[in-house]
């Protein structure tokens, strides 16, 4: 396995999007090279530290996308 990822967080007024994708770049493993692409929009939260605002949001995109899905009744 050998993993490529681009990741690209926009903060777009009161939302930010997380989005982007990751293949396994290993031919051995993975020849086709699929992509697993992903996206989240969430709330923006008025952090003014770059890193801090980075992390933040990487991490609730990756809780929504590790979430067990909800089902509606």
């Amino acid at each position: 396995m050998r993993y490529v990822a681009k990741i690209h967080v926009l903060d777009i007024l009161d939302q930010v999007v997380v989005s982007g994708y990751v293949f396994d770049a290993d031919p051995k493993s993975s020849p086709d090279h699929e992509a697993l692409e992903f996206s989240y929009t969430g709330s923006g939260r008025g952090l003014d530290d770059p890193i801090s605002w980075l992390v933040w949001h990487v991490y609730e995109a990756l809780q929504a996308q590790t979430a067990p899905s909800r089902v509606e009744s």
